[in-house]
C-alpha cells in the first residue's frame, strides 16, 4: 500500500481515514487573482497515471475519492480515473470550476458512472459576468460556469457551489445565493480567503463580512439550502457552530487567534476556524466577539437523539441540565462516529444555548 502523505501542499495524494484525495494539480484554465494554490499549479507536473491508479487500487471499497486541482477535468486521463475508482464501488467527490460541464457530452459521460455516488461541488465569485470573470481572469468563465451548474443538477447529481467572500462581491452574498437556489444546487458554502498576504486587496475586515454573511445564512436556510462556512470565525456566523467545515484539518492551513482579545474568552475557541495569520496585522481583531452563548438553532438536537453527523463537519449537540449518570461512553460513541467522517463534536451544555 502506498505511504500516507500528510501534507498537502507538497503531496500528490493525501490519504486518511475514510479519505483519498488525488491532487491533480497541473493544469486550470482559469487564472483567479487570489487562487491559493497558483503556485503550485505552475510548478507541479501531471500526476502519473499508474501512481493514481495504483493509489487508488490500494484503499478499501469504503473509502471516498476525491479529486481536486488545479481543474482536474482537464487532467487528460481524468474520466478514466473516475471510472477507475466508480467501477471499484468508490463513492467519489470532485472540486471543479464547473466549466468543462458546460459540455453537455461531458456530462453525460460522468453520469453514466452514477450521479447518486459522485459529489460535485463547484465556485462562485460574483452574481454576473463583470464580476465572476473579473476574479478568473478569463473571459465567459461564468458563462460556461453557470451552464455547468445547470447541466450537473438537470442530470442529478449531489451538488454544491461555495461563494468565496471578497472585496468586491461581500455586497452581493445574498444575490448569490439567490442565483445558487434558482439553478436548483441543494447546497452552497461560504468562505473567505485563506490566504489574505496573497491577496491583500481583496481581503475584508470581518465587521463589514459579519452582518452580510449573517443574512445570507439566513435566507439560504429559508429557501431550504444546506448551509456550510469554512475559514471563518464562529462568531463572524453569528455563532453557527454547527455550520463550521472542518476541512482546515485537512487542508493544514495556518490559522490565528486573538488569545489575548476576545478568543481568549470564547466558548467554541476549540472549534474555531479563527483567522489567516495576516489578518490581524491589518485589522486588528474587527469583527472578532467572544460567544458566550450559542443560538438554539446551532444545537438543535440532544445527546441520545443526534443526527447522523455530517461528513467534514463539526457536529453539534446539546447536555440537557436534567441528564443523570456518567454520560462519557455515549459522547465517546458519538466521538468515534463523528471522527470517521473527519469532524469535531462539540457537547454544549444547555446553560449556554440561548432560546
Amino acid at each position: 500500500m502506498l505511504p500516507i502523505l500528510p501534507q498537502p501542499d507538497s503531496s500528490a495524494l493525501i490519504a486518511l481515514p475514510n479519505l483519498l484525495i488525488v491532487r491533480l494539480m497541473s493544469r486550470c484554465n482559469n487564472r483567479c487573482i487570489f487562487c491559493m494554490v497558483d503556485e503550485e499549479i505552475h510548478t507541479s507536473s501531471d500526476l502519473p497515471f499508474e501512481y493514481a491508479i495504483s493509489a487508488i487500487e490500494a484503499q478499501p471499497i469504503t473509502t471516498k475519492i476525491e479529486f481536486f486541482g488545479g481543474e482536474p477535468t482537464i487532467y487528460p486521463n481524468f474520466l478514466k480515473l473516475l471510472e477507475f475508482a466508480r467501477h471499484r464501488g468508490h463513492e467519489c467527490s470532485l472540486a471543479t470550476h464547473g466549466r468543462t460541464f458546460a459540455s453537455e457530452r461531458f456530462t453525460a459521460s460522468v453520469a453514466e458512472l452514477g450521479t447518486e455516488h459522485i459529489y460535485i461541488r463547484t465556485s462562485l465569485y460574483g452574481d454576473d459576468a463583470a464580476l465572476h470573470d473579473s476574479y478568473t481572469a478569463v473571459p465567459k468563465s461564468f458563462d460556461q460556469t453557470v451552464r455547468g451548474i445547470r447541466n450537473v443538477v438537470s442530470a442529478g447529481f449531489r451538488s454544491q457551489v461555495n461563494v468565496v467572500i471578497m472585496a468586491r462581491n461581500v455586497d452581493r452574498l445574498s444575490e448569490m445565493t439567490r442565483l445558487v437556489h434558482a439553478w436548483g444546487v441543494p447546497r452552497i458554502k461560504f468562505s473567505n480567503l485563506v490566504n489574505v498576504d496573497f491577496c491583500e486587496r481583496e481581503a475584508v475586515s470581518l465587521d463589514v463580512v459579519a452582518p452580510r454573511l449573517q443574512q445570507a445564512i439566513a435566507l439560504a436556510e429559508d429557501l431550504g439550502l444546506r448551509v456550510t462556512v469554512e475559514k471563518t470565525p464562529v462568531c463572524v456566523a453569528g455563532g453557527r457552530l454547527d455550520l463550521i467545515s472542518t476541512e482546515r484539518l485537512i487542508g493544514a492551513w495556518d490559522r490565528s487567534h486573538d488569545d489575548a482579545g476576545p478568543c481568549g474568552q470564547c466558548l467554541v475557541r476549540r472549534w474555531c476556524d479563527g483567522v489567516d495569520p495576516g489578518y490581524m496585522p491589518r485589522f486588528g481583531s474587527a469583527g472578532l466577539e467572544a460567544v458566550d452563548m450559542l443560538p438554539e438553532r446551532a444545537v438543535q438536537h440532544a445527546l441520545g437523539t443526534s443526527a447522523e453527523p455530517e461528513f467534514l463537519k463539526v457536529h453539534c449537540v446539546r447536555l440537557p441540565a436534567n441528564r443523570d449518570g456518567d454520560v462519557s461512553s455515549e459522547i465517546g460513541a458519538l466521538g468515534e462516529e463523528v471522527d470517521a467522517r473527519l469532524g469535531m463534536l462539540a457537547v454544549i451544555p444547555d446553560r449556554f444555548i440561548r432560546v
